[in-house]
C-alpha cells in the first residue's frame, strides 16, 4: 500500500507538469467513455435492467405468429382458452394499449391507457402505494365496474399527488369511472416504451371503444399475453407445452388458430416480435461506440509512446540505479489508471448530458412512446469498468516499451533501436485511428446522403399549405348518424372559410407510422386454402380527398356522395394494385368494373378509379398495394380533418380549431400540424440515425485529430536540437513545415488508404438502410476522404508551423 501510495502522489506530480498532455489525454477519454457509456445506458434499459415487479425473471411474453411467421395477436377468446387451459402458467393476463378521452373541470383531453384482464397487478405482484389494485369479480361481467388506476405521474400532474383523488369520478369517453388506486412511482407496466396513464377493467372494452365490440370475436386478435411461469418450469417446457395447445385450438377453430405457434421471450415490449429488432440496433450502436473506444485508446497510446520518449533518459536513470522494470512498469500504469479515471469520471458527466440529449429527441407522434433512460448503478458499473480496461488498453504496451530503454545510450540521449521500435508502433497507432476514423465517417456520410434522397423524393401528395388534425368522435360517444352529420357539418364549415380551398377525411393519413391492411380476393380466381392471399393497405376517405391531397386519379371517376351504404360497394386502387393484385390487366383501365373482396364470404366491391401511387407507410418504400374505401360505406368514427389552404397553412390552424370548437367544444384534438410537419416526422428514424452516426463519425474525427496532433506535437518537441540545427545550417521554415508535416501526413494517407479498404469492404452490409444511394457511393467516399485529409493537414502544420518559431541558440542548449 505504501508503494501505492508512493505511485500515486509520483503520477499526479508527472501528471501536473505536462498540463497540456493530461487535458488532451482526460478529454480524449472522456469523449470515448462518455459516447459508450451513454449507449450502454440503452442497453441497460432495454435488457438489463429488471422490471419493477415481483421477481421480474418468472415473466414472459406469448408471442404469436401465424402463417408464413407473420406477427398475430391474441384474441380475448384465444386468452382465456389459454388461461384457463395451459399447464405451465400460475398466472396468463392480457393487455391493450387504447386512446380515451379525459374530461375533467370542463376540459377534454386525448389520453393512453390499457385495458387489462382483472388478474394483472395480482400476476404482476404490483400494489397500489394509495387505494388498491383490481378485483377479480371487477372483470368478470361486462360494464358492471367502471372502475380505474391512475399511474404516478398522472397523479401527480393531474391531481397534485393528493391523497385524497382515491375515490374520486373521472369522466372517461363520457363516463363516470371511480379512481380506486394509484400505481407506485415509475411503475409504467411490463412495457419499455409505453407510459400509460391509467388502467381499466378489460370488461369495460365498449366504453373505452364505443362501437368496436370484440370481446366474443375469436378472429379479432388486438390485445398481448404475458404470464408467471410455474415453480420448475423452464421457458423450454413451457413453450412445448403451449404449443401443444396453440394445436388443439387450430384443430377446434381453423378459421382463426391455423397455424399458429406461440414463442416466449421476457417482456418489454407490447410487440414482442420487435425485440430482436432493438437487439440487433443497441448491438450496432454498441459496436460503433466500442470502435470509437478503440480510436481514443490508441490515441491515448501513441500519445504515451511519444511521451515516453521524452522520459527515456529518466528511465534509464532509473532502471541504473537498480529500480526494476516490473517497478517501474506498475509506476508507469499507475499514472495511466489516474488518467483513466479522471477520464472516466469526466466521460460519466458527459454520458448523462448525452442522455438527457438523447430523452430530448421524442418522436413527434401522439401515442405515448419512449424509452424510460436513467442511470443506475449498472452503468456507474459500466464506466469504471470501461476506465480499468482502457488504462490497461492504452497504457500497458507503451509501460512496456518505455521500460525496454538500452541504458547507455539513453543516459547519452543518443537514439536507439528501441527507439527505432517505439516510433514504429506510434506510426502504427495513428494508421490505426485514421484508419477506423475514416470508416466510421464514411458509414456516416452514407447514412445522411441517403436522408438528403428520402427529404428530396416526393410523398405522393402536394405538401404546400395544407393541415391535418385528427380526432375520436366514438370517444365522445357519438354513433354513426351522428358521426356522419358531424363530418359532414364541419365539412362545410370549413370550406366556407376564406381562404380555404376544400377540406375532407380520411382514417389512415399517409405516412403516419401506421399500418392497416386487408386481405384481398378477386372475382372469378380460386385461391387455395393456406395460399398466400394478397394483401393490402387500406384507408376509409371522405368526398374530396383526391382534389384536396393533390393526388390525381388516372382513371375513372372519384367517391361522390350517392356512393353511401344503400348504394353498391366500390372502392378506387391504386397503381400498385391493378399491376400485382389484377395480373390479368393489361393496363389501369382495365381495372375498372373488376370486383374484389375482403374475405371469402365478404361483399364483392367494384374498382371505379385508380389512383396515382403514392408513399404509405414510409418515404422510402417501393409502391405497394392501396385501397380506398368511401367513409359513407365504410364509416370510422376515428379520423383526420385535412384541409388544403390558398395561402399559409400554419397561420389557419387557430381557426380552424376553432370551428371545431364550436360544434362540439370538449372534443379532444390531436396530432395537428402542417402536411411539411407530417411528412417531417415520418423522417424522424431516418433523422435520429443520421444524428447518431454523425455525432460518432464526428466524435471519430476529433479523436484522430487529436491524435495526430499530439504525435506531431511530441515529435516537434523530440526533435527540437535537430530542428535547431537544420535552421542554424540554413534550412528555412517552409523547409521545417514540410520535413515535420510530410512525415505526419504520409501516416495519415496511409491510413486513409486503409479505412478506404475497410469502407468498400464492411458499408455493403448497410445497404437496406441506404434508400437511393450505393453502399459505394463516389461522392460521400471523396467528400470524407478529402474532410479527413484537411484535417489532417490542419492537424500536422499547427506544430509544424511552431517548430519554425524555435531559436537556433537556444535549441542547440536544449536537453
Amino acid at each position: 500500500m505504501n508503494s501505492l501510495l508512493q505511485d500515486i502522489r509520483y503520477g499526479f506530480r508527472m501528471l501536473k507538469r505536462k498540463p497540456l498532455f493530461t487535458v488532451i489525454a482526460v478529454l480524449t477519454l472522456a469523449l470515448g467513455i462518455g459516447a459508450n457509456s451513454a449507449i450502454f445506458t440503452l442497453v441497460n434499459t432495454v435488457l438489463l435492467r429488471p422490471l419493477q415487479v415481483a421477481a421480474p425473471d418468472e415473466l414472459v411474453s406469448l408471442a404469436v405468429t401465424g402463417k408464413n411467421d407473420s406477427m398475430q395477436a391474441f384474441s380475448y377468446l384465444n386468452y382465456k382458452d389459454f388461461r384457463d387451459r395451459n399447464e405451465v402458467l400460475s398466472g396468463l393476463y392480457a393487455t391493450r394499449l387504447c386512446p380515451m378521452s379525459l374530461s375533467r373541470d370542463g376540459n377534454n383531453e386525448r389520453i393512453w391507457g390499457f385495458e387489462v384482464t382483472g388478474n394483472y397487478f395480482d400476476i404482476l405482484g404490483v400494489g397500489a402505494i394509495h387505494g388498491r389494485t383490481f378485483r377479480p369479480e371487477e372483470d368478470r361481467t361486462p360494464l358492471s365496474h367502471p372502475v380505474a388506476v391512475l399511474s404516478y405521474d398522472a397523479w401527480q400532474r393531474r391531481f397534485g399527488g393528493d391523497p385524497a383523488t382515491v375515490g374520486q369520478q373521472i369522466l372517461i369517453n363520457g363516463h363516470n369511472f371511480e379512481i380506486i388506486g394509484i400505481a407506485p412511482e415509475g411503475f409504467s407496466g411490463t412495457e419499455l416504451v409505453y407510459t400509460p396513464e391509467v388502467w381499466v377493467p378489460m370488461m369495460m372494452q365498449e366504453w373505452i371503444e364505443p362501437g368496436n365490440a370484440w370481446l366474443e370475436e375469436r378472429r379479432t386478435q388486438n390485445m398481448f399475453a404475458t404470464g408467471r411461469l410455474k415453480p420448475g418450469v423452464t421457458d423450454e417446457q413451457a413453450e412445448v407445452s403451449l404449443n401443444v395447445l396453440a394445436s388443439q385450438l387450430a384443430e377446434q377453430y381453423p378459421d382463426t388458430n391455423e397455424g399458429q405457434k406461440i414463442t416466449l421471450m421476457p417482456p418489454g415490449f407490447i410487440l414482442p416480435g420487435i425485440r430482436g429488432a432493438v437487439i440487433s440496433f443497441t448491438i450496432v450502436l454498441m459496436t460503433i461506440v466500442a470502435l470509437v473506444l478503440l480510436i481514443a485508446c490508441t490515441n491515448l497510446a501513441s500519445l504515451l509512446l511519444a511521451r515516453a520518449a521524452e522520459r527515456r533518459k529518466e528511465i534509464a536513470i532509473r532502471l541504473s540505479m537498480g529500480a526494476s522494470r516490473s517497478r517501474l512498469i506498475r509506476q508507469l500504469l499507475t499514472e495511466s489508471l489516474l488518467l483513466a479515471l479522471a477520464g472516466g469520471a469526466a466521460g460519466f458527466i458527459l454520458a448523462i448530458w448525452i442522455i438527457d440529449l438523447i430523452v430530448a429527441l421524442k418522436p413527434p407522434i401522439d401515442i405515448p412512446l419512449w424509452i424510460n433512460l436513467r442511470v443506475d448503478w449498472r452503468v456507474v458499473l459500466f464506466s469504471l469498468l470501461a476506465s480499468l480496461v482502457t488504462s490497461l488498453l492504452f497504457g500497458l504496451v507503451p509501460a512496456l516499451q518505455a521500460t525496454k530503454t538500452d541504458i547507455v545510450p539513453a543516459l547519452k540521449d543518443t537514439a536507439s533501436q528501441a527507439g527505432q521500435r517505439r516510433s514504429l508502433l506510434r506510426s502504427g497507432l495513428v494508421v490505426a485511428q485514421v484508419a477506423f476514423s475514416l470508416f466510421l465517417l464514411i458509414a456516416a456520410g452514407l447514412i445522411v446522403r441517403a436522408l438528403q434522397q428520402l427529404q428530396e423524393i416526393g410523398p405522393g401528395f402536394d405538401t404546400r399549405n395544407g393541415l391535418v388534425m385528427s380526432f375520436d368522435l366514438g370517444l365522445q360517444g357519438y354513433d354513426r348518424a351522428r358521426g356522419e352529420q358531424f363530418h359532414r357539418q364541419l365539412k362545410e364549415r370549413i370550406e366556407s372559410l376564406p381562404g380555404v380551398g376544400s377540406a375532407s377525411y380520411t382514417d389512415l393519413f399517409p405516412l403516419s407510422l401506421n399500418y392497416s391492411g386487408n386481405s384481398f380476393y378477386v372475382e372469378g380466381e380460386t385461391i387455395d386454402r393456406g395460399a398466400n392471399v394478397p394483401t393490402a393497405m387500406v384507408a376509409s376517405i371522405g368526398l374530396d380527398y383526391f382534389s384536396t391531397m393533390g393526388v390525381p386519379v388516372l382513371t375513372g371517376r372519384d367517391f361522390t356522395q350517392k356512393d353511401d351504404e344503400k348504394a353498391k360497394p366500390v372502392i378506387i386502387v391504386n397503381e400498385a394494385f391493378v399491376s400485382r393484385i389484377l395480373p390479368n390487366a393489361a393496363s389501369i383501365h382495365d381495372a375498372l368494373g373488376k370486383r374484389v373482396k375482403t374475405s371469402p364470404e365478404g361483399r364483392l366491391r367494384e374498382i371505379v378509379g385508380v389512383a396515382k401511387d403514392g408513399k404509405y407507410w414510409t418515404v422510402g418504400e417501393a409502391p405497394q398495394p392501396f385501397v380506398y374505401f368511401p367513409l359513407l360505406q365504410s364509416y370510422s368514427s376515428t379520423t383526420t380533418l385535412i384541409v388544403r389552404t390558398n395561402s399559409d397553412a400554419q397561420s389557419m390552424i387557430g381557426v380552424i380549431r376553432g370551428e371545431v370548437q364550436k360544434l362540439d367544444a370538449n372534443l379532444p384534438l390531436y396530432d395537428v400540424r402542417t402536411f411539411t410537419e407530417h411528412v417531417g416526422v415520418s423522417l424522424f428514424p431516418a433523422r435520429i440515425a443520421a444524428t447518431l452516426s454523425s455525432s460518432f463519425g464526428l466524435l471519430a474525427l476529433i479523436l484522430s485529430t487529436i491524435g495526430i496532433y499530439g504525435v506531431v506535437s511530441y515529435s516537434v518537441a523530440q526533435r527540437t536540437r535537430e530542428i535547431g540545427i537544420r535552421m542554424a545550417l540554413g534550412a528555412q521554415a517552409v523547409d521545417v513545415v514540410r520535413l515535420i508535416a510530410g512525415r505526419g501526413m504520409v501516416l495519415a494517407l496511409v491510413g486513409i488508404s486503409i479505412g478506404i479498404v475497410m469502407a468498400f469492404a464492411f458499408t455493403r452490409f448497410m445497404e437496406s438502410v441506404l434508400y437511393g444511394v450505393s453502399a459505394t457511393d463516389p461522392v460521400t467516399f471523396a467528400v470524407i476522404t478529402l474532410l479527413l485529409a484537411a484535417v489532417a493537414l490542419l492537424a500536422c502544420y499547427i506544430p509544424a508551423r511552431r517548430a519554425t518559431k524555435v531559436d537556433p541558440m537556444i535549441a542547440l542548449r536544449h536537453e
